[in-house]
């Protein structure tokens, strides 16, 4: 994205925002650049990440046109010692005339020394693209690991290889197991009037990290959530009562038109194995006529070892994950990324 360009300008001049309070100017830049989607995208998530804490800072230049934007939207995760709070560094944009290295380092540390200056956050985290990935590193962000996609085969239109299929899910069953939590009874959802609150905090034992989940997240990182083709599956068992949170619970988009499906947020209770869902899942997708899962995580977590035991399969497509803790806590945070369990829910691509 960042671009060198002939020519010296000024640095833009950068302060802190609210960026509801200048969101055409915001809209206009990311329209002018290529995103015609973003006010419609910004309308979507801006107010509600503003009410829990958002902020953008701009550079204007020298006429007080706003060139440089860039936004951290919170994000609480919990482990067994902490309740951390993170912030998800999103939407940086320069315009074109500013395309150089420095003009977007400088925003950039300006947005870093704010945060730590301001205190009570954690950790920062960023999953950006390669030239984003440059800048990041050059303010103190580091490697934490890679946001891997896998996708798992469903169902096959042709009779031969949807033999096949089935085939490779009995052997699986057969090597694996179903796994601790298997039996219990499964029950699909549609989106519209899930209770969100009965999977918006994690359940899980220590070491694992995982994200605080609410309304406003999946408004935000899902288009049109809940619509139709937003479902939840959910699993009981008998000693978890009809009143309690589900023993597991996971939010499904799709299939669309081509078959595919993508698994968004996947909620467990400690002693539920992972892999305890996926016959029920795979059954419930048969029927509705998917041919392949996707679901993006961490690969070097103990969480997507268990996706590949499951037989999901790692595409090539890959996207790093950088962090820079602001607290011991977030140090340690970030340090165990063998613990986290994070979809892509949880990041900004």
């Amino acid at each position: 994205m960042i671009a060198a360009t002939a020519g010296r300008r000024v640095t833009p001049a950068i302060a802190i925002a609210n960026p509801l309070d200048h969101a055409t100017e915001i809209k206009h830049l990311f329209v002018a650049h290529g995103m015609p989607s973003f006010p419609d995208y910004f309308d979507r998530t801006y107010p509600a990440a503003v009410r829990g804490g958002a902020m953008s800072w701009l550079g204007r230049d020298e006429s007080g046109r706003v060139v440089m934007h860039q936004a951290c939207f919170p994000r609480r995760f919990a482990s067994a010692q902490h309740e951390l709070v993170a912030c998800l560094m999103v939407n940086l944009m320069v315009a074109t005339a500013y395309r150089s290295f420095f003009p977007a380092l400088t925003l950039l540390k300006h947005a870093v020394q704010d945060l730590e200056a301001r205190g009570g956050i954690d950790f920062l985290y960023a999953d950006p693209n390669t030239a984003g990935r440059m800048l990041l590193e050059a303010v103190g962000f580091a490697p934490m690991g890679t946001l891997q996609r896998y996708v798992l085969p469903v169902s096959d239109r042709r009779v031969v290889l949807d033999g096949l299929i089935r085939l490779f899910h009995a052997w699986l069953r057969a090597k694996n197991g179903a796994g601790a939590g298997a039996g219990m009874a499964a029950v699909a959802h549609a989106a519209q009037g899930f209770p969100l609150g009965s999977v918006a905090a994690p359940r899980l034992r220590s070491p694992t990290v995982a994200a605080y989940h609410d309304a406003a997240l999946y408004a935000s990182r899902l288009a049109g959530y809940p619509g139709a083709l937003d479902w939840w599956l959910t699993l009981q068992g008998p000693a978890d009562g009809q009143a309690g949170p589900p023993a597991a619970a996971l939010l499904i988009r799709g299939p669309d038109a081509s078959g595919m499906a993508s698994l968004k947020a996947w909620r467990r209770a400690p002693e539920v194995d992972p892999a305890a869902s996926l016959p029920s899942l795979i059954a419930q997708l048969r029927r509705r006529g998917c041919t392949r899962l996707q679901v993006s995580t961490l690969a070097e977590s103990a969480f997507g070892r268990a996706l590949r035991r499951a037989g999901f399969i790692p595409r090539h497509d890959t996207v790093p994950i950088l962090a820079k803790a602001l607290t011991p806590a977030g140090a340690a945070c970030v340090a165990a990324v063998d613990a986290w369990e994070i979809t892509d829910l949880e990041c900004d691509r």
